[in-house]
Formats: C-alpha cells, sequence, structure tokens
C-alpha cells in the first residue's frame, strides 16, 4: 500500500515525527495554530500505550512554551484495557504538558467510550475534549462540561453510530451542529486559561456552510472572532483556512503525523462519498467556491 503514501501525504504532515516539524513549524509560520494528532488508537498492549505515552511526553518538550495542543486518544493510551493504567499515563502526560506550557484535549472516538472519555477528562482536569454534536447526548454533555470549565472542541462525528444513539440524516447533523455551536459560543466567548496560554472553545468543522451561517451569528451572540478558534483538517480546504486567517480569525489546523497512516488514509478513502468528498474539495480549492 505504499503507493498510498503521496496521497496521504495530502493529509498527514509525516510518517514519523521527524518528518512531521517541517510541517508544523510551516504552519506555525503562517500563523495557525497547531493540534497534533499522533495517529493510532486502540492498543491492544499495554507496553504499545507505555509507547504512545512516550511520544506525547517528546512532544511536549519539544515544543515546551509554544502555543501547541496535542490531541490525544484515550483508547491510544489504554482506556479499553485498563482504565486505572490510562489515567496514570494521561496524569503523567498532562503533568508536563502544564510544566511545558502546552494544552491537550482528549479526541473523542466512538460511543462505547464517550462516557469513560469524559470521565477521564474531569478526573485528569486541566484538558479539553472533544464532542460530537451528532450524539444525542451531547445536547447534555456539552452543558455540563461548560460549566465545569472544560474547553470544547465541537465536532459533527465521524463514526458511524446506531440510529438509537446519533443522527443519522446529515440536515439533521448540521442543524444540531450550529444549535450546539450557538450554546458553545454564547458561553459569553469565554476562554479557558490553562497555564499561560489560552485554550479556546473550538469549532471543529470544514462544512462551509456551516461556518458561512456561525460568522453571521457572532454579532448576535456578543462574540468577537478571537474569543474561539476555527479548528480545521490538515489538507482539507486550505482556502477556507487561509480566508478565516485572512480575516482575523483564530485558525487551527489539527495536523496528524505516524506510522499508521495507511489506516488513516483508508477511512478517508473507504467509501465512495468520501473520495468523493475529497476530490470535491480539492477542486473547491482549486477554485475557490
Amino acid at each position: 500500500m505504499k503507493f498510498l503514501y503521496p496521497l496521504a501525504k495530502r493529509f498527514i504532515a509525516g510518517h514519523d515525527f521527524d518528518s512531521a516539524k517541517p510541517v508544523i513549524s510551516n504552519l506555525m509560520d503562517q500563523g495557525y495554530g497547531v493540534t497534533i494528532d499522533y495517529l493510532g488508537e486502540l492498543s491492544t498492549t499495554l507496553d504499545d500505550c507505555e509507547k504512545a505515552a512516550e511520544q506525547y511526553l517528546d512532544i511536549i518538550k519539544y515544543y515546551k512554551n509554544s502555543p501547541i495542543d496535542i490531541s490525544v486518544k484515550p483508547t491510544q493510551l489504554g482506556l479499553k484495557l485498563d482504565k486505572e493504567k490510562c489515567f496514570e499515563l494521561l496524569s503523567k502526560i498532562a503533568y508536563q504538558a502544564e510544566r511545558y506550557e502546552v494544552t491537550i484535549r482528549l479526541d473523542m472516538e466512538d460511543s462505547s467510550v464517550t462516557q469513560d472519555t469524559i470521565d477521564l477528562c474531569l478526573r485528569v482536569k486541566n484538558v479539553g475534549i472533544a464532542l460530537q454534536s451528532n450524539l444525542y447526548r451531547t445536547a447534555l454533555d456539552l452543558p455540563e462540561l461548560m460549566e465545569k470549565g472544560v474547553s470544547v472542541r465541537l465536532v459533527k462525528g465521524a463514526y458511524k453510530e446506531n440510529i438509537t444513539l446519533a443522527y443519522q440524516r446529515n440536515q439533521y447533523k448540521v442543524d444540531t451542529y450550529i444549535r450546539l455551536a450557538r450554546e458553545l459560543l454564547s458561553n459569553k466567548g469565554k476562554t479557558y486559561f490553562h497555564y499561560k496560554h489560552t485554550c479556546r472553545h473550538a469549532i471543529g468543522t470544514h462544512d462551509a456552510g456551516i461556518i458561512k451561517t456561525i460568522r453571521k451569528e457572532l454579532p448576535i451572540l456578543k462574540v468577537q472572532p478571537q474569543d474561539f478558534q476555527f479548528e480545521l483538517l490538515y489538507g482539507i480546504r486550505r482556502d477556507i483556512a487561509s480566508s478565516l486567517l485572512s480575516a482575523g480569525y483564530n485558525v487551527t489546523i489539527y495536523t496528524p503525523f505516524g506510522k499508521q497512516w495507511l489506516p488513516y488514509t483508508l477511512r478517508r478513502l473507504k467509501e465512495f462519498k468520501n473520495l468523493r468528498f475529497i476530490v470535491i474539495n480539492l477542486i473547491k480549492e482549486m477554485f475557490n467556491t
């Protein structure tokens, strides 16, 4: 599958940390914030969990005192193997992050670990979290986490979930996302300070329609562009990211790297609609539509 790597490079910063560093530096030089995602999830051994933790610690030490956010998948640290070990490893990472002034946010994986991920976030403290708007339960999870001062990245949700747990129709997903985004942003544009850096709420989408709607509603919500951040995936709608940055918004690029680039790439190409989505977005970038 090595022939896919040239395509994968569109969506990942590198196959290892060293190869990702120049890409990350270039994004930062352009004025973007960067969320670093070390690819891999569902570790099958505690040794793999330890190795993943060491990689995160290396990233933190390398980017010490820099406005870098690290996104951690809890199952990569053993959430499904040993919850206490996962807590121990994440606590170690969070301690070093505080020491070196780097922010951390937990990725949200499929619904089987939603509650465990929220519990882990609240137990460790000083970490943010991603919430998936397509899950019915997020309407209750979001205000609870905001009340407890947790920085939230709101995403639609990429996992296929049962109809008893999540919205299925795209229009419902869009409408729900916008409604929850209003609630998140109307948190009086409140930002959460982790150490010396600001860990703002994040609108995680590259949906042009949603972004347009949110921008229109900011004056009504009395929210300023600097009060939150837009977060887009690396390699997707770079034209939108550039336009938002030029307009004075905080823009963060979610930037993956790692040896698990093949599963990540295949997930994007697995279904025809995903391939079509990628091709359409490449064309949109070319013509800036």
